[in-house]
């Protein structure tokens, strides 16, 4: 009888040892979040831990849904943070607010993801009407969250404290957050800070440790970009259920997306379906789009009474110039009543760029991305062609693409237009698709007595020939605001009766090029690697600070490069050093002893600071960084004259003894190896890691 009460524990005994860890985490006296130190005194530490386990309590199908939309839209969230700069650490303010529950509706009618009232979120720039409401729409509502956090930390200068005005608006924080708080690195959370922050604390603490312990969802959601299509359409295109479609993308309320916009219906899906619904997504009709459209150009200037008077065309949905024989740039941003640099920083120009006859330049700020996700470089492109063609930021152009600085682009090469090439997919050549040479598309222009009197024959163009909200001065050039010049009112041109027998402009036709959306990898290209002693040649207009931003600087970095204290001026024409010594994670200086480390994704001051084994403040003071907020890919110092660097080994060890605080990616990160590699050497399945435990390193 003893024997079978035995064996019937161990069999009930059995489904307990199987079950994921659902520990509850012990909160620190210190922690680091949202890019700042925080330090618990006794009494709020336990208040913070009851708040920990009453989240992760009880360990039910609520909490369990909770955990697998974090896995389904956390992804995404961090993305759109890491785009706009914002600490990781408030994606969990999301989970604070609604649940991610994108219908999720408070008692003080705010609406979803992020609960915005209906005025705040129009304020913030988000579409709310019988249609749409992008409060419910992932990306916009958390682009709009950021650039609300980024605005109160303009005021604040601490990311807590933006959280806490997030919750109480500016004048509501500023009566209960300290003053020394702006640009601190470290703070105090006593009984005397609000319950939301430790609130905030605890959602972080909790959901970060569960989320570390959890085996990945089966399911997940995937993005299918659209310009008009329905749900409906979707959900047999892909043989989905149309039902969590419409639960997904509760932001639609028509039946089909608005035509012309794209946005991007997310598609819950099993693991098991997804390279097939990838494939569906990428090869559908929809997203083929011939270079032939770009730039769209519709002429706005009917009818010119002076040589002086701009010809202008809608190009990409933006105001521009058409460029006539004979002009530059300087006459070009005198007809558009510019500042020689705003035309020429609209445009990504320097002031040595010729003018090409025929094309049309911008009098508007581009965009950070274009309308299509791929482009097919053609022979003797360059990425400002691409970045013209579309009307996107050159910067943007070369982020999405890795790459500091231009470089001259290989027939065929596949070049991102809307996010980041992935740092493990090698550079994609289609080598099939040219056999025709294309050249940007231009306008044929005549001289100006020839077509002085030219008409359009664009059917749809205003009859008036006014651009809306015009606004020109008595001598013909428009007017620039007060506040931001590169802000342009847009001309009036006055209208005059045609002659009998007008000449009609003639139009060029454009062959249709072989275009993939979502070409398959071929030929990989290396990254381009940069040499000892590069430097930039400065040119009129540009700062340090923008100077620093284009090859990845901190301001500090490139100070010290060059020798420059902070009240050096910067002048035109001067040569700067800007080589960043190699593209290594960390690299030792055979000068002095000193080590540089280039900031990755998710590292902090603080982290760095235990990696190095020495404090914020030295970190802080040998880069001359005010605050804690560190960039991707920044340079820094973290150790001077070989001190203060016990922890750090360069050359990694053959094992490594677990410590209490670490983690599988903290360690990964520690030794420049993959997670998944890590976990493969050591025979690990889970996340799960003891105190004491030793791991193999190589």
């Amino acid at each position: 009888m003893k024997n079978i009460i035995l064996l019937f524990v161990a069999l009930v005994s059995l489904p307990t040892l199987a079950q994921v860890d659902y520990s509850i985490p012990e909160t620190p006296k210190k922690i680091e979040f949202a890019n700042v130190i925080v330090n618990l005194d006794i009494e709020t530490q336990k208040k913070v831990g009851n708040y920990v386990t009453s989240l992760l309590t009880p360990q039910n199908s609520y909490l369990d849904n909770k955990l697998e939309l974090m896995q389904w839209y956390f992804p995404y969230i961090e993305e759109i943070l890491d785009e706009e700069n914002v600490p990781d650490d408030l994606k969990y303010l999301a989970v604070q607010e609604s649940a991610l529950k994108p219908d999720a509706l408070s008692s003080s009618a705010a609406v979803g993801f992020w609960q915005f009232k209906e005025a705040t979120g129009t304020e913030l720039g988000l579409v709310i009407n019988n249609n749409i409401d992008e409060r419910k729409y992932l990306f916009a509502s958390t682009k709009a969250a950021a650039n609300y956090f980024k605005k109160n930390n303009l005021i604040f200068k601490n990311w807590i404290s933006c959280i806490y005005a997030y919750n109480q608006g500016p004048t509501g924080a500023t009566k209960a957050i300290p003053d020394n708080w702006s640009y601190a690195s470290e703070v105090d959370f006593t009984k005397d800070t609000p319950e939301y922050l430790l609130k905030a604390l605890a959602h972080r603490i909790a959901f970060e440790h569960r989320l570390n312990r959890l085996k990945a969802s089966p399911r997940k959601l995937v993005v299918y970009p659209t310009r008009s299509k329905s749900l409906a359409q979707i959900a047999v295109e892909l043989s989905v259920d149309l039902s969590e479609l419409r639960t997904y993308n509760a932001w639609l309320n028509s039946a089909s997306t608005p035509e012309g916009v794209e946005y991007k219906v997310l598609i819950p899906i099993n693991t098991a379906r997804e390279q097939e619904i990838l494939d569906l997504i990428s090869n559908r009709k929809e997203t083929i789009a011939s270079r032939q459209n770009f730039p769209a150009l519709v002429k706005k200037t009917l009818v010119t009474t002076s040589d002086d008077q701009p010809i202008l065309y809608d190009i990409n949905g933006r105001v521009g110039i058409l460029a006539e024989p004979g002009d530059e740039a300087s006459q070009l941003s005198s007809k558009a009543g510019f500042p020689l640099n705003t035309f020429l920083k609209l445009n990504d120009l320097d002031d040595k760029h010729i003018v090409k006859t025929g094309r049309v330049y911008y009098l508007e700020k581009k965009g950070n991305k274009a309308p299509v996700e791929f482009h097919t470089a053609r022979k003797g492109e360059t990425f400002w062609d691409i970045s013209q063609m579309y009307g996107m930021k050159l910067k943007k152009l070369l982020k999405y693409n890795r790459l500091k600085s231009p470089e001259t682009i290989q027939p065929g090469r596949v070049i991102w237009l809307q996010k980041k090439r992935p740092k493990n997919e090698p550079i994609e050549i289609i080598e099939e698709v040219l056999s025709e040479e294309d050249e940007y598309p231009t306008i044929p222009v005549e001289t100006r007595y020839e077509r002085e009197d030219v008409v359009s024959t664009d059917p749809d163009a205003p009859e008036d020939n006014i651009l809306n909200n015009s606004s020109r001065t008595n001598s013909g050039v428009i007017k620039l605001s007060s506040e931001d010049k590169e802000e342009v009112e847009k001309p009036v041109v006055k209208k005059i009766e045609p002659k009998p027998e007008p000449v009609k402009p003639r139009v060029i036709e454009t062959k249709p090029e072989p275009v993939r959306t979502r070409p398959t990898p071929t030929k990989p290209i290396e990254e381009p690697t940069y040499s000892e002693g590069r430097t930039h040649l400065v040119r009129q207009g540009e700062t340090l600070y923008s100077i620093s931003k284009q090859y990845g600087l901190s301001l500090s970095e490139l100070r010290r490069l060059n020798n420059m204290s902070s009240g050096d001026v910067l002048k035109y024409g001067e040569e700067l050093i800007v080589n960043r010594n190699g593209s290594s994670s960390v690299a030792s200086s055979s000068r002095g002893g000193v080590v540089y480390h280039n900031v990755e994704k998710g590292e902090t001051l603080y982290s760095l600071s235990k990696m190095y084994n020495t404090t914020v403040g030295n970190i802080q003071n040998w880069n001359d960084i005010r605050g804690t907020n560190i960039s991707i890919g920044e340079r820094l110092i973290v150790s001077q004259d070989g001190a203060n660097t016990n922890n750090y080994v360069s050359e990694n060890p053959s094992t490594h003894t677990v410590s209490k605080g670490e983690t599988l990616y903290s360690i990964s990160k520690r030794y420049n190896i993959s997670l998944s590699n890590l976990k493969s050497i050591n025979n690990i399945n889970s996340n799960i890691i003891e105190i004491g435990q030793v791991l193999r390193i190589k």
